[in-house]
């Protein structure tokens, strides 16, 4: 029976890891209309860069970062979406993602917008699929997570991308290099250190892992917190979105905190310094709180809540909040008027 019971547990774990990095978990067959995930701050910090869902459609928008009117950057023509934009080192550029299906394939193109120019710009083909980009520091090198193969959702709705590696593209002459060649279930969170150095990023493969790759010698090392930082987590910790401080010292990540009384996870995030140490919990809305941003000034995170993870359509939020985690104000949008 124990045997069986272990069994059983594992398919779950691997059933929700499927949901949960494909998306499928967070948006539902129940189309969200509402601010998205993954939400950017300019290189200044001022300003607030996101997605807004719409009956299955994300357009992007910015907004100050301390809250008010948006302002529509870019919306897609047909039944597509914008999603996991990302800024150039000096904000006149911006990286972005257009998703779209064919016959139940799921498609990611990576796309550049010219912010001065006002022009968009595809920098691979439609038949790839890319989840996400950032710039390199001198911003004329592109590095991004793409999946080589498909596998058919156990519910039979579609496929679902899997076997990511990392690349890297060179602006000038648009060629690609092909950096790890691991054929990953899952590969999120890329992130680079400010003199270029490292990699980061969170990754599934069996089990969920922060990891830093040396750009130079390409050796790949896994963060760890602390031994004495415990997770709720059933099997340990359970660590996703990281992020790194603007000096490269400290990285704030999500984590199982607690459950609530009919044993949902609920997800803080938490500050560690990149050696795994000093782990500090920065957050306490016994939610869904992910997707860390730090402000340029290293004091502050944007975080995006969910107040409805255990159900069917997301409710996002977006807030700030003081590392220490004694301030917190919720980023207030107003959405223009259709």
């Amino acid at each position: 029976m124990k045997k069986k019971n272990t069994i059983f547990l594992s398919i779950v774990a691997v059933a929700f890891a499927l949901l949960y990095w494909t998306g499928t978990f967070a948006k539902g067959p129940i189309q969200h209309t509402g601010l998205g995930r993954s939400p950017v701050l300019s290189p200044d910090g001022k300003e607030l860069l996101f997605p807004y869902d719409k009956n299955g459609e994300s357009a992007l928008y910015t907004a100050p970062a301390s809250g008010g009117k948006a302002e529509l950057l870019l919306e897609p023509k047909t039944m597509d979406s914008y999603v996991h934009p990302a800024y150039s080192p000096d904000g006149t550029k911006l990286l972005y993602i257009k998703e779209y299906k064919v016959e139940g394939k799921p498609y990611n193109q990576l796309m550049m917008y010219d912010m001065l120019k006002k022009k968009s710009q595809p920098l691979q083909d439609i038949d790839h699929y890319i989840s996400e980009a950032v710039f390199g520091p001198d911003g004329k090198q592109v590095y991004y997570t793409e999946a080589k193969s498909y596998q058919n959702n156990t519910n039979g709705d579609g496929m679902f991308a899997k076997d990511f590696d990392i690349y890297q593209m060179n602006l000038d002459t648009y060629e690609t290099k092909q950096l790890t060649k691991r054929k990953l279930f899952s590969l999120s969170g890329l992130q680079m250190t400010s003199e270029g150095k490292y990699l980061l990023f969170s990754l599934y493969n069996g089990e969920n892992l922060v990891q830093r790759m040396n750009l130079e010698t390409k050796k790949v090392e896994t963060i760890t917190p602390e031994p004495e930082y415990k997770s709720a987590a059933q099997d340990g910790p359970n660590i996703g979105s990281p992020a790194l401080s603007p000096d490269g010292t400290r990285i704030a990540f999500s984590d199982v905190a607690s459950k609530n009384d009919r044993g949902t996870y609920q997800y803080e995030v938490f500050t560690m310094k990149v050696s795994g140490e000093n782990v500090q919990q920065v957050t306490k809305f016994k939610e869904h709180v992910t997707e860390p941003v730090f402000f340029p000034n290293g004091k502050e995170l944007l975080v995006t809540v969910d107040q409805n993870f255990a159900g069917r359509r997301p409710d996002y939020e977006y807030w700030r909040i003081s590392t220490d985690g004694k301030d917190r104000k919720e980023i207030i949008i107003e959405l223009p008027e259709e």
